[in-house]
């Protein structure tokens, strides 16, 4: 009866995923969703773990998917809120450097066409 321990892991999070699901069923007035068709007591305990990290695997994917997003909302608003308060400040900041250094690779190699053209 060996179990791996990342199945026992996903197992603990597939249990709290089912509790979460039923918190949130019972708060909305809802009626439980019955998935399985087979009956719980009949499932042994290896069954039954196997399930739960199934189901706890599937969320701790989609709980990682939401957390990147997450973390990259909360950088877009930090760079904004930074390179708004640089503006105030009167800062320049890395992209307003990168913006000027492009204009003025372009301008120096109009001039250098237009010196070569003179000649």
């Amino acid at each position: 009866m060996a179990v791996e321990l990342d199945k026992l892991g996903y197992a603990g999070i597939g249990l709290l995923a089912k509790m979460q699901d039923l918190i949130e069923d019972f708060v909305e007035g809802r009626e439980p969703e019955e998935k399985e068709e087979e009956s719980e007591e009949k499932k042994n305990i290896q069954d039954r773990i196997e399930d739960l990290s199934k189901a706890g695997e599937e969320r701790y994917e989609k709980w990682m998917e939401k957390g990147k997003e997450e973390r990259g909302k909360i950088s877009d608003k930090v760079k904004e809120r930074a390179s708004k308060l640089f503006s105030e400040l009167g800062l320049v900041t890395k992209e307003d450097l990168d913006e000027l250094d492009a204009k003025i690779r372009k301008l120096s190699n109009s001039l250098k066409k237009v010196s070569h053209e003179k000649k």
